[in-house]
């Protein structure tokens, strides 16, 4: 049995420490893809906390990496461009 994409949201922004983090660096992947080192910048956090992020949605299947090399670019999924509608009501609540 498969967790939905709304469930997995739920456990990434509920559930799991840094929900607001998460929150903030989907809302910047939905708009167009970043690496760890540009959200970590534009979000003023540490590398080691938008990385630590980042293979989180990715294990969820959230994001996805382009290449795999260094410095590649993240950006959102099918499965979370379908939730983006769900993903806004729930960053409402965090």
């Amino acid at each position: 049995m498969t967790t939905s994409n709304q469930a997995k949201l739920k456990i990434l922004l509920f559930q799991k420490k840094g929900g607001k983090t998460s929150a903030r660096i989907i809302e910047q992947l939905l708009i167009r893809p970043y690496n760890p080192n540009q959200i970590a910048k534009l979000l003023d956090i540490s590398y080691n906390t938008a990385y630590y992020h980042m293979q989180i949605m990715q294990k969820f299947n959230l994001i996805e990496k382009k290449t795999d090399q260094y410095g590649s670019f993240y950006e959102a999924t099918e499965a979370l461009l379908n939730e983006s509608e769900s993903f806004c009501k729930l960053k409402e609540l965090i």
